[in-house]
């Protein structure tokens, strides 16, 4: 028996997107501006943020499971909820340069992620997943960057990560316009 495709699944969580996107900008702007303070900070944060994702994801993996995306919903879902967890048994000197390498991976991946997302929109609004892809290289290329030597030059290279952070929040803001567009433009069908 096969379940139906909830209506509106996607573009009714359009204002997810949007929030991750703020945070994500949030934190680039702060980790340009104070990058000794803020380390500590987001890699607590960070943990607790990867472990809020993973319980999201566990509900979007289980909650549609029509959804032909489900699997991946639940692996993402899955190791966010180990590296989080893990995270936060690291003790505190560990964790800052632990926090260097696992960020500089997650974006990488996010992003990646992210170009395939914007290419399943590309039959509905071009020319924003020509912008958004183009980010997610900029994203891709910066955090390549920064895991390539994340301590030498740590403030060279936290700029690296402070614009990794913005270049990947302004993809994800235009991520979420375009799902709230979709739902317009498929009258809530998806």
């Amino acid at each position: 028996m096969k379940k139906k495709f909830t209506t509106g699944f996607i573009s009714r969580f359009w204002w997810l997107p949007l929030l991750t996107g703020l945070i994500a900008i949030g934190f680039g702007i702060w980790c340009l501006c104070a990058p000794m303070q803020s380390l500590p900070v987001m890699a607590y944060v960070f943990a607790g943020i990867m472990c809020a994702a993973g319980v999201a994801n566990l509900v979007v993996a289980f909650s549609n499971t029509s959804y032909s995306g489900w699997g991946w919903s639940l692996c993402l879902a899955i190791l966010e909820l180990i590296a989080g967890i893990w995270m936060f048994c690291i003790p505190a000197p560990e964790l800052t340069l632990t926090f260097m390498y696992i960020i500089g991976i997650w974006i990488l991946v996010v992003a990646i992620n992210g170009v395939c997302e914007s290419c399943m929109l590309m039959a509905y609004n071009p020319v924003w997943v020509i912008w958004m892809i183009l980010l997610l290289f900029c994203t891709i290329g910066f955090s390549i960057i920064w895991l390539t030597n994340p301590i030498q030059s740590l403030y060279v290279e936290w700029l690296w990560l402070g614009i990794s952070l913005i270049a990947y929040g302004l993809y994800r803001v235009s991520f979420s316009i375009s799902m709230k567009r979709l739902g317009r433009y498929t009258d809530g069908l998806l």
